[in-house]
């Protein structure tokens, strides 16, 4: 369920009898709007005008239902929200559920199903409007920059505009720009936009933006210095100092709280270092008050340490009230409400806010769980500002499994020769569960795993999805049987523990996103002994020896697609079978370490159709070949080779094959057996036997495997699961797993225990 932002205004005075006229207490005036909407954008349309809804995403079912009209606006004697329905359109009654044409699909365009021109908010997948809008009093015209389009609002003439202009961030830099704020530059006439991610530059962010109404055009500011990235920090414009405020953000590992200034008039950022400020926070409200002459702060959310399933990692704040004086470069705490005294903010989303002057005070109006007004008095605390108040540098960051310093925090000293012993004296064909003392608490739902035999790790890249969706990787050291996480992981906002993935390519930090599931689409290259990350656009190492991802200089050559991508470790490097970007079909490319790029395999003949977790391959040492398996195709069961000396694929028409039509994508080779072990099981005689196909005789086998299971339950009558990674370990000839909340088994396997599957 995705929660509703809280969403800021001010109106002007004088105020209406349905209006609160008693300072700083909140006031709820309405009920919440009917209809699902996040990311609503609002404001108000100049000095006087109306306060504004100006959509808000939504889903594509909900919007089919009867709600109210996209465009919004309050009628405060009535304390009511009124459809301001295009003019001369007729789609409903002026207040309540209208009937507006809806889009004919979920994609980001600006025509409905009848032709009229307006924005689609159904959008699926990755878009975020965060606070990219602001009011242009000059044109009286709102202007928006969303999912690289920018287009205006007209509130006198109740019409939209895609504006289409020659360049814009998103088209010059790449990506889908998220998180970011402009706001308006009334002194240059511009909008300055700062701020947000995914966007395929060295910082991970646009860097600063300005654009010109007049112009209808889009340029980068060639600044030397510029604020760290961050996310969900808005911009707001002070007239008087002719200077742009930025507060805090989230840097998607951590939540800062520092205070920068932007000089329009000479184009400069500049650090500013007051004595006390607010906590670490994102997605606050920022604007100027007129009547107040200074800028206002308010709300915001911080972080939760959760490992619990579909758990927000978010939380909201107390609602704080804050000012800044711009000249005198401090900030003053004006009260913080208790939660039963004031509305409640989104927990990862923006308080978006609009401002208009007072006779007296300034009106603040919230919509969260209704619509809430407080006539703000901006006066300062100096006892709850100290009290409440924080060091300028201080930062919050995730505890417990998020914190690389938990796995070595309260943990008995390793003991390697004690390890060696118990894995020197494991049972055979029995799984065995390591007692590792603390193992990472989130779920890694629908990945796999790899061995480093240089290394002596397991590394795992695993979840998407509803599962752990941060950029760090987990390493588990065998001789010690310890985790260790290499930095806090960044996680991509509303894109965490949500049912998509963000469509980009990496963080602030260089790291890869996590795809919607990763599959099989992490391997290991021996010969940089770097686990390996294919499903991007961009290739990506993680060396653990250094805790760091690195990426490729070229964009694959085959197309990004996270459920059918799967990687291979031989000894000439890892090879990755994927779909040809040109069509054509499927390909092979085995990696080139010194250059990090693929390089492409002649391919005759056919492989098995790739279906997430059906299919599967392993690397033949004894032969110099691949291995191919499917539990889909149309020969399912069946083994296919690829021979690397002639380049040509064919079917081995396997002795038991029909017991082995089963999702296939764990496998490991086991030179010592001459055989492929399979992360599935099938039922034979009612009993559960792990499958194993014999190289020599192209047959295949199985074998009960008693103990602490890997699999468990399964998600296929128990044949398989989803979260398991199966490795092998030719140090010590032995087998590993990692299960769903990385519990590590440990198997020796005799394969002459195994019988033929007829």
């Amino acid at each position: 369920m995705r929660l509703l932002p809280l969403l800021v205004f001010v109106v002007a005075f004088p105020l209406s009898a349905a209006e609160p006229t008693t300072a700083n207490v909140w006031t709820k005036v309405a009920p919440p709007i009917a209809g699902q909407r996040w990311d609503i954008p609002l404001g108000v349309a100049g000095p006087g005008g109306p306060l504004l809804v100006l959509g808000g995403r939504t889903s594509w079912a909900e919007y089919k239902k009867p709600r109210p009209y996209d465009v919004l606006a309050w009628d405060a004697a009535n304390s009511a929200w009124e459809n301001q329905f295009p003019l001369g359109r007729d789609w409903g009654p002026p207040r309540g559920l209208a009937n507006a044409p809806v889009w004919k699909d979920e994609y980001f365009h600006f025509r409905d199903v009848e032709g009229n021109t307006r924005p689609n908010w159904t959008v699926y997948g990755t878009f975020s409007l965060g606070q990219k809008y602001d009011f242009d009093p000059d044109t009286k015209k709102f202007y928006f920059h969303a999912h690289g389009k920018t287009f205006s609002y007209d509130p006198a003439e109740r019409t939209w505009a895609d504006l289409n202009p020659p360049t814009s961030p998103t088209s010059e830099l790449g990506g889908i720009l998220l998180w970011s704020s402009m706001c308006y530059d009334s002194h240059r006439q511009r909008f300055v936009l700062f701020g947000g991610g995914n966007i395929p530059t060295e910082r991970g962010d646009p860097g600063t933006w300005v654009y010109s109404p007049k112009e209808n055009t889009w340029s980068q500011l060639p600044l030397d210095r510029q604020p760290p990235p961050r996310a969900n920090s808005r911009l707001a414009f002070d007239p008087v100092a002719k200077k742009i405020v930025l507060f805090g953000g989230d840097q998607l590992q951590q939540l800062i709280n520092d205070t920068w200034t932007f000089d329009v008039v000479n184009d400069r950022w500049e650090a500013c270092q007051p004595t006390v400020s607010p906590s670490p926070r994102a997605g606050h409200a920022l604007m100027w008050l007129p009547t107040s002459k200074r800028v206002l702060l308010l709300g915001g959310y911080g972080y939760s340490s959760t490992t619990e399933y579909v758990a927000s990692l978010y939380r909201t704040l107390p609602l704080e009230a804050w000012l800044f004086d711009t000249g005198a470069n401090s900030w003053q705490l004006v009260r913080r409400w208790e939660p039963n005294e004031s509305p409640r903010g989104p927990s990862n989303f923006f308080l978006s806010a609009a401002v208009q002057a007072g006779s007296t005070h300034d009106l603040v109006t919230v919509l969260a769980d209704g619509t809430w007004q407080c006539a703000l008095e901006a006066k300062g605390d100096e006892q709850a500002t100290h009290q409440f108040g924080a060091s300028p540098k201080a930062t919050e960051r995730r505890t417990g499994s998020y914190d690389p310093a938990w796995y070595q925090q309260d943990v008995p000293p390793a003991e390697p020769d004690r390890v060696a012993a118990e894995l020197r004296d494991l049972p055979a064909n029995r799984w065995v569960l390591r007692p590792t003392p603390k193992r990472p608490g989130m779920n890694m739902d629908w990945g796999s795993a790899v061995f480093a035999p240089e290394l002596d790790q397991i590394l795992r890249f695993s979840g998407g999805h509803s599962a752990y969706s941060g950029t760090a990787p987990q390493v588990y050291d065998v001789k010690t049987d310890r985790y260790s996480l290499p930095f806090a992981p960044e996680m991509p906002l509303e894109f965490v523990y949500s049912n998509d993935q963000v469509r980009g390519e990496w963080s602030f930090g260089g790291n890869p996103w996590m795809t919607g599931h990763t599959y099989k689409s992490t391997g290991y290259d021996s010969r940089l002994r770097c686990l390996v990350f294919a499903p991007h656009e961009f290739l990506y190492f993680f060396d653990s020896s250094t805790g760091r991802w690195t990426r490729g200089p070229e964009r694959n050559p085959y197309r990004a697609d996270f459920y059918n991508v799967t990687i291979c470790s031989t000894p000439q490097g890892a090879v990755a079978w994927g779909d040809k970007r040109a069509g054509g079909g499927a390909g092979l490319w085995r990696l080139d370490g010194q250059e990090r790029v693929w390089r492409p395999l002649d391919l005759r003949g056919s492989l098995p159709s790739k279906s997430p977790d059906q299919h599967g391959m392993a690397y033949d040492s004894k032969r110099d070949r691949l291995l191919f398996f499917s539990g889909s195709d149309k020969n399912k069961g069946d083994v296919a080779a690829y021979e690397f000396s002639s380049g040509e694929a064919r079917w081995l028409n396997a002795t038991g094959k029909d017991f082995a039509a089963v999702p296939s994508r764990e496998t490991v080779y086991l030179p010592e057996a001459d055989a492929v072990l399979l992360g599935a099981r099938a039922a034979v005689e009612d009993k559960l036997h792990w499958l194993i196909y014999d190289c020599a005789n192209n047959a295949w086998r199985g074998i009960e495997l008693p103990g602490d299971d890997p699999i468990g339950k399964g998600t296929v009558g128990r044949s398989f699961n989803n979260s398991m990674g199966l490795m092998y370990d030719p140090n010590r000839k032995l087998v590993w797993a990692v299960g769903q909340y990385s519990h590590v088994h440990v198997l020796r396997l005799d394969n002459s225990a195994s019988r033929p599957l007829r």
